[in-house]
This record gives C-alpha cells, sequence and structure tokens, in this order.
C-alpha cells in the first residue's frame, strides 16, 4: 500500500470519526492506527511499509481529528445568538435563489444596527423584479431567528456548515445600496448562464427547460415543487445535481471534438482549461469541486501512461476538500457524493462483471450494457443507503429500477439540454429542437412521475451509527468477494449505444403524441359542496388536485361523484391538506379507502408540508403555490393553528385564485404587509366567512370579481357572518355560497373566467 494512500485514507478517518464521534484525538488516532496496522499485516512482508508510514498515519489522523475539532468548536458570532427586529448590512453570497414569487438570499454579514458584525444571515423574501446577484450589497430591517428544529434532520448544523448562522423572513424594509460589479469575468460568466437558461426556456416547455436546466447548469430555482418530489421519491435527484457525470460529459465531447486536430494527450490537457470556467458557471458545490478535482488527477495520470485506479482520485479529492474545510464531513450533499462515487466504482463494476459471468452473455450488445445500468444503480443505491436514513430518515425502494430505466434518457436530455441552451437564441432552431428533442426530457419527467406514483415509491428508515458501520463492512467485503476470478469487461460503445436507441425511440414516441394529441380543455376549479367544511378541487390536462378533503361524513366522495371524478377511473393526483381541522381533513381516509389517491401533502409532516413558495403544477398552464406561512420562519403572526393554515394561489395563464383556508385577522395582516402579491380573480372567502376573517385590507389587498363561501346550511356557527358578506358586497365582488348555490365551478381557459353553480 502506497504511503500516500494510507496517509491520506487516516486522515479522512481521523475527520469523520471527529464528526461522528467526537471522541478525543487520540482515541481517533488509535482507530486509525489498528486500521493501518490491519492492512500492513495484510500485505506480503517485501511490500509492507515502513514503520514510519504507520507513525504518519497516526499523526494524519491525529491532524483530521484536530483539525476539524477546531473548526467545529470555532466560537459562534453575536448573530448566532440575536432574536428580533435589526437592521443588518451585508453582501450576497451567490446569485438569488428564487422558487415561485420568493427569492431566498445567503448574505455575509458586515454591520448590525450599523456596528461592525460578522456571520451569515438566510433571508427569505418576495422575489424583487430586478435579479439580486453575488456581490450586491443589501441593507434591511429583519426579525433574526435562530434557524428553526426540523424532525429527523439537524437543520441549524446543515447551515452552519454552510456559515450560516441565523434566518429571518420578510424584511420590513430594504434596499440595495450597491450592486456587484458589471463586468469582469464572473459577471461576464453570469450574463452567459442567464443566456443559456434562457435559451432553454425558449427551446423547451415547463417542466423539461428547468429539468434540463437543473442537468447541464445545476439550476433548480424553478423547478417544479412536484418534479423535484418525484426525483426524490424516486431516487433520482442525484441526475439534476451537476456532477462528475456532467463533467466527465464535457471533457469527453471536448476531447473527442479536438483528436481530429491534435493528440489525444494534448486534447485532454487542453480541456483541462474548460475545467475552472465550468466550475464557476454551475457553482463550487461539493459534487462538482469532487469531480473536477478527480477529473484532473485522471487526465495527468491518463497523460503520463499510468493506469491509476479511479477510486484513488476519489480518495485523495476527500482527503484535500476536508483539509480545506473539516466541516464537509457535516456536508450532506458531500456524504452523497462521495458515497455514491464510491459504490459506483467499487461495488459497480465487480457486481457487473458477476452477473455478466453468471448470465453466460457477451461483454457486448443491449443486454450487457443493461446489466452495467443495473450495476451502477445498485451500486451508488447500496452506498448511500445510510446517508439518506441518516439525513432524510427515509429511502427510496424504486432507486435501482428508477435509475435503470431513467439511465438512458438522462443522457438523451443531457445532449438536447446542451443543443437548446447553445442555438435556442435561433427562433427557427428553437422551435425545431421544441418539436423534435422535447421529448425527451419530457419522457424522462413521465417515467419518473409514474414510478413516484407507486405504492410505497418511499419508506421511512432509520439507522443507527453501529448498523451503518456495519453496512459498510458487508459492502466493502461484498465488492472483494465479487472482484475473486476474472470477468468479461464491458465494451465501452455499449451503453451509449442504448442511450442514442432509448433517446430516438422517445423522441419518435413523443412526435406521435403532440400530432395527435387533442387542444387543452378549460382549467377548472370547482369549489365542492360539503357541507360544513372545505374540498376544492383543481383539474387541468387530465391531473386532478384536491385541496382538502371536507369532514369525516363522506360528503368529499359524493361531491367528487358530482364533478365527474370518480368511478372506473377515480384518481386524485395530488391531495393538498391546508391544516389539520376535521372539517377540512376529515374525509381524507375515506377518499383513500374508495379512490386512488397520489401524494398527500399534510401540514402535520414536516417531510411532505410545502413551504412557501413551493409549486404543484397541475399542468403546463395550471399551477398551484403555497404563498403562506413560511414553515422555517414561522413569525408571530403565524402561532394559532387556524393562521398556520397553508394559504394556496392556484394561477391559471393570467387568471388568479385565491384559497385563504381559515386563516384570520393576524395572518391577513401578515399578507398584506410581507410585499407579495395578493391580487386575484377569485378568492375562497377564508374561514368559511366568519368574522374573524375577509378583514377590509385583505380584501383590498386581495381585489376579487368573484368570492365563493364554502359552508353548510343552517351551521351552527353562522357561517357567513353577515359583516363579512357586507364587506364583500360593498366592493362590488360577485359572492356566491356552497349552502345556497351548491358545487361552485370556475372556469377559465387562461385569459376568460366563467362561473357555473349546481344550483
Amino acid at each position: 500500500m502506497s504511503p500516500l494512500i494510507l496517509t491520506a485514507a487516516a486522515f479522512i478517518a481521523g475527520t469523520v470519526a471527529a464528526a461522528v464521534l467526537g471522541a478525543a484525538w487520540w482515541a481517533t488516532a488509535v482507530l486509525a492506527g489498528l486500521a493501518g496496522i490491519t492492512a500492513w499485516l495484510s500485505l506480503d512482508p517485501g511490500t509492507r511499509p515502513a514503520v514510519l508510514v504507520l507513525l504518519a498515519a497516526f499523526a494524519a489522523a491525529g491532524a483530521g481529528h484536530a483539525r476539524f475539532s477546531a473548526a467545529d468548536q470555532r466560537p459562534h458570532p453575536p448573530i448566532a445568538q440575536l432574536s428580533g427586529i435589526y437592521e443588518v448590512a451585508g453582501t450576497l453570497r451567490r446569485d438569488a435563489l428564487v422558487r415561485g414569487t420568493i427569492a431566498r438570499l445567503d448574505l455575509n454579514i458586515e454591520q448590525v444596527d450599523r456596528a461592525p458584525e460578522r456571520g451569515g444571515l438566510r433571508l427569505t423574501m418576495v422575489a424583487p423584479e430586478q435579479p439580486l446577484q453575488a456581490g450586491d450589497h443589501l441593507r434591511a430591517v429583519v426579525a433574526i431567528e435562530r434557524p428553526p428544529e426540523v424532525p429527523d434532520f439537524d437543520y441549524a448544523q446543515y447551515l452552519r456548515a454552510r456559515g450560516i448562522h441565523a434566518v429571518a423572513a420578510f424584511p420590513e424594509q430594504w434596499t440595495v445600496e450597491q450592486r456587484a460589479g458589471r463586468r469582469g469575468p464572473r459577471a461576464t460568466l453570469r450574463r452567459f448562464r442567464r443566456w443559456l437558461v434562457e435559451n432553454l426556456e425558449r427551446s423547451l416547455p415547463e417542466p423539461e427547460s428547468s429539468l434540463a436546466a437543473g442537468m447541464l447548469l445545476g439550476e433548480r430555482r424553478t423547478m417544479p415543487s412536484g418534479l423535484a418530489e418525484d426525483l426524490r421519491d424516486t431516487g433520482t435527484t442525484h441526475l439534476v445535481v451537476v456532477s462528475g457525470q456532467n463533467v466527465a460529459m464535457l471533457l469527453g465531447l471536448a476531447i473527442a471534438s479536438l483528436t481530429p486536430l491534435i493528440s489525444r494527450r494534448r486534447a485532454a490537457m487542453g480541456t483541462l482549461a474548460l475545467l475552472p470556467g465550468y466550475l464557476l458557471l454551475v457553482g463550487l458545490d461539493p459534487p462538482v469541486v469532487r469531480a473536477a478535482i478527480m477529473a484532473v488527477g485522471i487526465a495527468i495520470a491518463g497523460m503520463s501512461g499510468r493506469r491509476t485506479p479511479g477510486w484513488l482520485y476519489l480518495l485523495y479529492a476527500a482527503a484535500l476538500m476536508l483539509a480545506v474545510d473539516p466541516l464537509l464531513a457535516h456536508d450532506v450533499a458531500f456524504q452523497l457524493s462521495m458515497s455514491a462515487t464510491a459504490g459506483v466504482m467499487l461495488i459497480a463494476p465487480p457486481l457487473r462483471d458477476r452477473l455478466l459471468t453468471v448470465a453466460g452473455w457477451s461483454s457486448e450488445g443491449p443486454r450487457a450494457a443493461l446489466l452495467e445500468a443495473v450495476a451502477l444503480a445498485t451500486g451508488a443505491a447500496l452506498a448511500v443507503l445510510p446517508v439518506q436514513a441518516a439525513a432524510f430518515g427515509s429511502f427510496s425502494l424504486l432507486a435501482v429500477p428508477a435509475n435503470v430505466i431513467v439511465a438512458p434518457l438522462y443522457e438523451g436530455t443531457l445532449i438536447v439540454a446542451a443543443a437548446a441552451s447553445l442555438l435556442g437564441w435561433f427562433d427557427p432552431a428553437a422551435e425545431a429542437l421544441g418539436v423534435t428533442t422535447a421529448f425527451v426530457p419530457r419522457s424522462f419527467v413521465v417515467a419518473v412521475g409514474l414510478l413516484a406514483r407507486a405504492p410505497s415509491a418511499r419508506q421511512s428508515l432509520e439507522v443507527p451509527l453501529v448498523v451503518g458501520a456495519g453496512w459498510y463492512v458487508l459492502l466493502g467485503a461484498a465488492a472483494w468477494g465479487l472482484q475473486r476470478g476474472e470477468a468479461p469487461v464491458l465494451a465501452p460503445g455499449a451503453r451509449s449505444g442504448l442511450a442514442t436507441s432509448a433517446a430516438l425511440a422517445a423522441m419518435a414516441g413523443g412526435l406521435w403524441l403532440a400530432v395527435l394529441s387533442p387542444g387543452q380543455p378549460n382549467t377548472t376549479v370547482t369549489v365542492l359542496d360539503v357541507g360544513q367544511g372545505l374540498a376544492v378541487l383543481v383539474e387541468d390536462g387530465g391531473s386532478r388536485v384536491l385541496v382538502d378533503t371536507g369532514p369525516s361524513d363522506g360528503a368529499a366522495f359524493d361531491a367528487l361523484s358530482r364533478a365527474g371524478s370518480t368511478g372506473s377511473a377515480g384518481t386524485i393526483d395530488a391531495v393538498v391538506i391546508t391544516h389539520g381541522d376535521n372539517d377540512h381533513d376529515g374525509g381524507l381516509r375515506e377518499l383513500q379507502r374508495r379512490l386512488t389517491v397520489g401524494r398527500v401533502f399534510d401540514d402535520g409532516a414536516a417531510a411532505e408540508r410545502p413551504d412557501i413558495g413551493d409549486r404543484i403544477r397541475v399542468s403546463p398552464r395550471t399551477t398551484i403555490e403555497v404563498i403562506s406561512p413560511p414553515v422555517a420562519t414561522a413569525g408571530r403572526a403565524h402561532r394559532s393553528d387556524n393562521n398556520r393554515s397553508l394559504v394556496l394561489l392556484v394561477t391559471a395563464g393570467d387568471r388568479r385564485l385565491l384559497i385563504a383556508a381559515d386563516i384570520e385577522t393576524e395572518a391577513e395582516a401578515w399578507l398584506v404587509t410581507s410585499g407579495l402579491d395578493l391580487r386575484a380573480d377569485a378568492i375562497i372567502v377564508p374561514h368559511h366567512g366568519a368574522k374573524s376573517s375577509s378583514s377590509q385590507q385583505f380584501i383590498d389587498a386581495v381585489q376579487p370579481r368573484v368570492a365563493v363561501v364554502s359552508a353548510g346550511r343552517s351551521n351552527r356557527w353562522g357561517h357567513p357572518d353577515p359583516e363579512v358578506i357586507a364587506r364583500y358586497e360593498a366592493r362590488g365582488v360577485l359572492l356566491l355560497r356552497t349552502d345556497e348555490d351548491g358545487d361552485v365551478e370556475l372556469s377559465s381557459d387562461g385569459r376568460r373566467l366563467w362561473v357555473k353553480t349546481s344550483r
């Protein structure tokens, strides 16, 4: 074993042990030393490293532990202890992350109440018209809070690993004191990135353009929350994270382009010059940095004629990154990237070769390519399972089959994304790409969506530390056992051939679907008559999303029957529960028993509760966006259950409908002062028309033309209150009531709005 390898491994062991065990440095050194002695004894006497190498391993392990401990125990800046209203000033670390109408900013704080201060602040606010960019200097009056507690996830530690010590939401006032320089290399790269994204949006529809932007550039700011959930539930999220696959494809295409002109070695050296620009273009996230370090090492080794195993460069990359930033040991992205890559490099190759041997198949052809895809997906899934379980408390049962199915579509989508991003500026080319190639990413989206709807796609799982360690020991033993004996080597062109065939088939099938598919019907939002309760059905493009399920007497099922949404094809794609009152979620169990119900977004489960800015994509035309409350920073206006109700904005083209659930005047006041655009053509009157809701300021901010009250006949609360009715009628609003008008259907083609009642 090379002294450098042993030293790097010991340093990593010391750092990780300090992060996981928190033991004294000497205990870590002893553990690493025992591992080194074991490795030393396993080698032939003639190849055993000198005793000095083992001592170096001890020292490296102790150094790794000491460096992590020093970084982890570094005193928090004073901003981490603040709570209350303060004026802060700071500089954006990176471009604002925008989700729907909400922007998230990470600030390097320079002043608090005009006094010098330091630290990191994560600020949530309404997205401004002019995008905020890295280097912009902001001043704002905010309510600073400590990071909230999230079940089964240490959110505070997650933020601290990124240098964030406090959070705030929706500043009372803010201003950009100085814009970052719009000249220079970084500004040029930023404009180039924005140009690429605009070309993608011009060439591909949603959500295909968001998917392509995520795969090519790591751009996930506009990705619909429904697609993000599907990716997570199928274990395919890593496909929209820029990592080694992107770097390998970039370098591979560049080398292939230059090889006819110069030697392959010179082409490889020349392509390395592309890496710094690409890293700055997509961002310096841990998976990208890891891939770049490995790419440089592998390329240099290839040019020098050395055949060094790829996993060694993974080891060196991990040691180098932890030496620079020890707190990466707590970073989930770093953990997932390292473990998945280790699974691909150490488990997948021997597993693939053993499968080919057992099956008796040739090492070339589509069958061999399929087995390679199975081996790669299996190796990565097995390696990341303990990390996923520890970080998220769950894992996907479909990770392996989903990755096998969508792997060819991933490669095809990446090629389409590259072409669209470079050619989308030319309208004829953009139109041609949209017609002939958009069906590759569309097939990816459809496949992931169908797999995510499979029963029990995602399972809860908690893995104790000892079990996780044992799991990796078993994986190592299995990989060693698989490597024994000779096995065939897969032909390098087999997988790409399968990917090309699958991509062409998807394109051809998608083209016929586009030619034969009928025009879109109208979007319909039906406020169902469920008595004293709420159930709103949103339909468009064959998709159905139900907001709340009414009381537990089964009224929602009967109402859905009237709306034509039950029977042999009775399917609800998603259910959103605004809050836990019986008149809003009481009918859920009955619907699940009698209908096929897809994902349920319940405010009681942190992992499934939508956050402010999240969107559910019903169709390309229709979305449902959460505009209140913010989960991470609920604020003082959301203390009661009613005020913590999800407030949803349904957008169909140019028409907007607000579902205000059971919010009362406190949450209404927060919405009015938040800076959100509350204007809507129609509103589901909050809290069934109770006197404690529908303040004049709120109605003035919404400016509805139609208001619908969902209430039961002669209910004991007297809903809707006469004063509330008077406030809406004073503005000339058409007021409809389910207790008098039955089901109320609002229909729109994206430009016009029609209203129809069942009575």
